[in-house]
């Protein structure tokens, strides 16, 4: 009976990561919707002196899961709000963003408003530079078809007709 008694307890305890995750998320505010969607800011507070990293799958995850990949997987010590935005589609009333076993809720109608002044980051989810990558290539790609078209016509390298 001792025994059962004190598995029991050891079961019901409560992890030393459960009891002091090192990363908490939070919600900065959210956004009216505009064109169909809300923005939810979102930050963190890492209670550790030094970074920490956790990569969006399990215990960097979102509900609904189509938002992840807008969250950051590293995280400086300290405070640090409006670290990055997920824009959401109206049809969503809220998202919630798990971090370790810690977990946040944006709610379309009832976060806190973001006040004018909030300083959204300049990099949003950190894919500006791949969709700047991207659209390069689909203009270039774009410009050696129109130079091949050309080409076939035999008017390559002409210039354009004049317009006056």
């Amino acid at each position: 009976m001792t025994v059962a008694i004190g598995a029991a307890v050891v079961l019901a305890t409560p992890g030393a990561a459960a009891a002091a995750d090192p990363v908490a998320p939070l919600v900065s505010c959210v956004t009216a919707v505009q064109d169909g969607y809300w923005t939810a800011i979102f930050g963190y507070t890492n209670s550790t002196s030094v970074t920490q990293s956790q990569p969006v799958g399990g215990d960097n995850d979102f509900d609904p899961d189509l938002f992840n990949g807008a969250q950051v997987e590293t995280f400086a010590p300290g405070t640090h709000h409006a670290v990055f935005t997920v824009r959401v589609p109206s049809a969503y009333s809220s998202i919630q963003w798990e971090l370790y076993d810690s977990r946040v809720t944006a709610y379309r109608t009832g976060s806190t408003a973001c006040p004018s002044s909030t300083q959204l980051p300049a990099d949003g989810n950190g894919w500006g530079w791949a969709m700047g990558l991207g659209g390069s290539a689909v203009l270039g790609a774009g410009a050696l078809v129109v130079e091949a078209w050309h080409r076939r016509r035999g008017t390559a390298g002409t210039a354009p007709p004049s317009m006056g």
